[in-house]
């Protein structure tokens, strides 16, 4: 495509076709036409004046001819003798008609015979120059023809003035001919560059983009072909891009594409290539260099750049750069295989913790297969049953730490998978929302739910988590009010529990999305509460029924006095808010000991129940009268253990 693009501006030999059906380049057509036009402004008014002339002069002469022969005629049927005999009456005829005569008229009265029998002119030898106007008028005796008046008029003056008028008129017809075909040729070349530049560049940062880039790395590797060297290619895709997005909007989003691009145009040599791939991904093809000494240099100087703050309107911005660099050696000189190996690369420093950069090897590839083989899998374990949910108590302390009622339970996703059995949620869940299955994962999890807690004591809750992926759905809210409708669960007994990376974008629609929530009787709760974007703001303006303390700061109570700070003061300000604070991952009477002194009295965690099919929980809901449950004793640090490593879904938590 890119290639085409530059013939057509070379040549600009798109057109139409001819007869033969050969195609006839715009500009000779242009060419053509202003030609055309050109030679009837040159032609057209001194040819007109000339025309004109001869018309307005033959007109008069025959005018006069006419009234010359009348009176001729009268003279001669008067005195038939005038006309043989050449009477005086004819000479006075004739000066009685056209007394004053300029220089280049001559009239005469001719018989018959041709010959002369009078003659008028300003000298007896005047003649007339060429070109001259010529008329004739029959002179009539009782009907016959005896004779004719002769007028000659000359016509230089007028086809002088028609030469001016073609000077003239050949000068605006020079002036036509440059104006119709220079000025649109040279738009049309204009036209033609821009579209081949479009064609090969991206209009927003002015880098190359995929077309042109996939053509200089064709080059880049037919040299190294030849000569045995060797080229890098580093992928760089933008770490936190989208946020900024969400929360500046678009036009922020494409100042920051410009100002990175900028950094890394200054940043590489002349003879390396810079393209943008489109959105936040960018690549650089490095040749004429030792490798993998100056990829390596070059990518460790750009993640360096990259983290350095970039100015927004006002806003100042850090992002990051993940890299991945891909070396096309002897035996490794496939375009769309280096371009592969790259995007590898650089999901893999992603995955690694973002801001750095990673070299190709052949385990990532491997990674990859293992990735799409587990996407098919997860799509297979949609369609064929294969997940399922189980609870864990959530319980209200009442009367010290010995004696609690239960509360609810929260809804956990497991996935038996046929061939590995238990799959951990941190091992599908991400991948989940990557790949969008989380919305028929999530919407499942959610129906389900709701099916098994409607047969729950009214008192009891089921707490669902919910994906960001799923929550910015713009049918969400439907969605979750037809399930509601389809199970028979009142909208009081349902705890949506949502983590705070949904409010970080979109603030507006969030709040609107919470509050037709809240409006059906929903209780939502902010989960994992100071592991992300934890804000004051969030919670005065966003309207929780529910804080959760995250597991990490509770498992450490007693240990760190950072810890019990946290949660003594997430405890503190729930309480002053008027929302209630549940601890997750409570493991030790020690634990909830410390947690109900604070002032926390709802929990979860295996000090209280691990998570346990919904038959389990109906079987322990109804063998403790009244909802009353005696804690266990703590756990076998194993189980404590395990607790801690069981990681939690984005659908449901553990």
């Amino acid at each position: 495509m890119f290639v085409g693009a530059r013939s057509m501006a070379a040549e600009a030999s798109f057109g139409a076709a001819d007869a033969a059906g050969r195609s006839i380049p715009l500009s000779r057509i242009i060419s053509i036409c202003a030609a055309g036009l050109s030679i009837l402004v040159a032609l057209g008014p001194p040819s007109a004046v000339v025309l004109s002339a001869y018309m307005e002069q033959g007109a008069a002469s025959r005018f006069e001819g006419h009234a010359i022969a009348r009176q001729v005629t009268e003279i001669v049927a008067a005195s038939p003798d005038s006309w043989s005999h050449r009477h005086l009456n004819l000479m006075e005829a004739l000066m009685a008609v056209d007394a004053e005569l300029s220089p280049q008229q001559v009239r005469m009265i001719r018989s018959l015979q041709g010959d002369v029998l009078a003659r008028v002119s300003p000298s007896p030898d005047a003649s007339v120059a060429w070109p001259s106007l010529r008329n004739t008028v029959p002179i009539y005796d009782q009907g016959e023809v005896v004779g004719d008046v002769v007028l000659i008029d000359g016509m230089r003056a007028q086809v002088l003035s028609a030469g001016l008028v073609a000077v003239v008129s050949l000068i605006v017809a020079l002036l036509v001919f440059t104006l119709l075909r220079v000025l649109p040729l040279r738009m049309l070349r204009r036209a033609t560059s821009r579209a081949s530049w479009l064609a090969s560049h991206d209009p927003l940062t002015g880098l190359a983009n995929r077309t042109l880039f996939a053509e200089k790395l064709r080059e880049a590797l037919a040299r190294a072909r030849r000569d045995g060297s060797s080229v890098a290619l580093i992928g760089v895709d933008l770490d936190h891009f989208k946020e900024v997005n969400d929360t500046l909007g678009h036009a922020a989003g494409d100042q920051l594409l410009c100002q990175v691009a900028d950094r890394l145009r200054a940043n590489i040599r002349q003879s390396d290539v810079l393209a943008r791939f489109g959105g936040d991904e960018f690549v650089i093809l490095q040749t004429q260099a030792r490798q993998p000494e100056n990829a390596q240099s070059l990518a460790g100087r750009l993640s360096g750049l990259l983290a350095e703050p970039f100015q927004l309107d006002g806003h100042q911005v850090v992002i990051g750069g993940s890299l991945g660099i891909a070396l096309g050696e002897r035996g490794n000189r496939d375009g769309a295989r280096l371009m592969q190996q790259a995007d590898l690369a650089m999901y893999q420093a992603k995955e690694d913790g973002r801001g750095g950069f990673r070299f190709y090897d052949a385990s990532m590839n491997e990674r990859l297969q293992r990735r799409k083989a587990l996407e098919n899998d997860l799509r297979q374990a949609l369609a064929e049953g294969q997940f399922s949910l189980v609870f864990q108590p959530q319980v209200q302390l009442v009367n010290g730490t010995r004696e609690h009622r239960i509360t609810g339970a929260e809804a956990l996703l497991r996935w038996k998978h046929p061939v590995t059995g238990n799959m951990p949620p941190d091992q599908f869940i991400p991948l989940a929302e990557q790949t969008n299955l989380i919305l028929p994962i999530g919407e499942w999890v959610l129906r389900e739910a709701c099916r098994t807690a409607v047969a729950w004591p009214e008192a009891l809750t089921v707490a669902v988590n919910v994906s960001t992926v799923q929550f910015r759905q713009p049918g969400f809210v439907a969605l979750v009010e037809r399930v509601l409708a389809e199970t028979g669960l009142p909208g009081r007994r349902l705890e949506l529990e949502i983590t705070e990376s949904i409010m970080v974008a979109d603030t507006a629609e969030s709040v609107a999305t919470m509050s037709r929530l809240r409006s059906l009787g929903i209780k939502l709760a902010m989960d994992d509460f100071g592991t992300g974007y934890s804000s004051l703001g969030y919670l005065r303006q966003f309207k929780f029924d529910k804080i959760k303390i995250d597991k990490s700061f509770i498992q450490h109570l007693g240990e760190q006095g950072e810890s019990e700070a946290i949660v003594r003061a997430v405890v503190g300000m729930s309480h002053a808010m008027g929302v209630q604070s549940n601890a997750e991952g409570v493991e030790t009477e020690h634990q909830s000991q410390m947690l109900l002194e604070e002032g926390c009295t709802e929990m979860q965690g295996y000090l209280f129940g691990r998570p346990m099919s919904a038959t389990a929980f109906a079987e322990l809901i109804d063998s403790k009268p009244g909802l009353a449950v005696t804690p266990t004793s703590e756990p076998e640090p194993a189980l404590a253990d395990a607790a801690r490593a069981a990681p939690r879904t984005v659908a449901a938590p553990s």
